[in-house]
C-alpha cells in the first residue's frame, strides 16, 4: 500500500494487460496510486513483489497481485458496483470465459504484430512504450536501438511464420466478436462486462482510442494501417473505439 493507505498498481503504460487493470480501477471509481516502469526493467519489481516477472501487479490491502483477470476478481469482490461481471449466471460465467480465452488467444498477437509492425520505425517504438524516457536515457535508446531491436525479436519471437499466426488469431478474433456480441453491442448480456473492458483494452495499442490514458503515437501511424485493415473488416475497429468513447471514464488515480 502507499502511504496515503490507497492501492498501489505497478504497471507499463502502453501494455494492454495493464490497460485492463487501470480501467477496471477507473471504472470502479477506485482511487489508487501508479507507479509506471520502463519496459525490461519491470521484471525485477515483479519478481520482488509477486515472484512472477510480469505486469500489471496490484498490491491491494496486504497482498500482491499479479495477474489482471486474477486482478479484476479481486476488485469485483472488494467494490462490486459499478459490475463488470453481469448479474444472470449464465451472463457472468460467459463474461468470465471470453476473458480468459481472449487473454490467451489475442493478447499475445496484438502485442506482437503492434511490435513488429512498429520495429523499424526506433522514434514510433520508443515513443509508444518508453514514453518517460527524456534527455540522455532517450539518446541512450536511440544509440542501442539496434541492440532493444534484437531483444525484442528474440524475446518475442517475432518472425514470419508469428506475424502470419497472430494476423491468423485477429481474424478468429473478428469472428468470435461477430459471432458473441448482440444487438446492444455488447458481448455478454445487454450492458457492458468484463469481456468487453478485456477485447477493448486488448486491441488498444493497435487502435489507439482517443480516450487511451497515456501518450499513442501510433495513433493513425501508417505503419500499422495493415493491422487496422483487419480490425475494421472484423468490425472491431470502430467497435473498439465505441466502446473506449462510452466506457472509459475519468481516471481514479491519486497522488501519493
Amino acid at each position: 500500500m502507499a502511504e496515503n493507505g490507497l492501492p498501489v498498481l505497478w504497471h507499463l503504460k502502453v501494455s494492454h494487460y495493464n490497460e485492463k487493470v487501470r480501467w477496471a480501477l477507473d471504472h470502479k471509481r477506485i482511487p489508487h496510486v501508479r507507479r509506471a516502469a520502463v519496459p525490461g526493467r519491470h521484471a525485477r519489481i515483479a519478481r520482488r513483489l509477486t515472484g512472477g516477472r510480469t505486469f500489471p501487479v496490484l498490491e491491494l490491502d496486504g497482498t500482491a497481485l499479479g495477474e489482471s483477470a486474477e486482478i479484476i476478481d479481486a476488485l469485483e469482490r472488494r467494490t462490486p458496483e459499478p459490475p463488470l461481471y453481469p448479474d444472470p449466471p449464465a451472463e457472468r460465467r460467459r463474461a468470465r470465459e471470453l476473458e480468459d480465452h481472449l487473454d490467451k488467444h489475442l493478447g499475445p498477437h496484438v502485442r506482437l504484430l503492434v511490435l513488429q509492425h512498429m520495429l523499424d520505425d526506433p522514434a514510433l517504438l520508443l515513443g509508444a512504450f518508453t514514453p518517460d524516457l527524456r534527455g540522455a536515457q532517450r539518446l541512450a535508446a536511440r544509440a542501442g536501438y539496434g541492440r532493444i531491436r534484437a531483444g525484442i525479436v528474440a524475446d518475442f519471437g517475432v518472425d514470419a511464420a508469428s506475424v502470419a499466426r497472430a494476423f491468423e488469431k485477429l481474424d478468429e478474433a473478428g469472428r468470435l466478436f461477430r459471432a458473441e456480441v448482440g444487438a446492444s453491442g455488447y458481448l455478454a448480456g445487454d450492458a457492458f462486462s468484463v469481456a468487453d473492458l478485456t477485447l477493448a483494452a486488448l486491441l488498444a495499442p493497435a487502435v489507439a482510442p482517443e480516450q487511451f490514458p497515456y501518450p499513442q503515437p501510433q495513433r493513425g501511424h501508417p505503419r500499422l494501417a495493415p493491422i487496422r485493415e483487419h480490425l475494421a473488416d472484423a468490425g472491431l475497429l470502430e467497435w473498439t473505439r465505441w466502446i473506449y468513447a462510452r466506457h472509459r471514464g475519468r481516471s481514479a488515480e491519486r497522488e501519493e
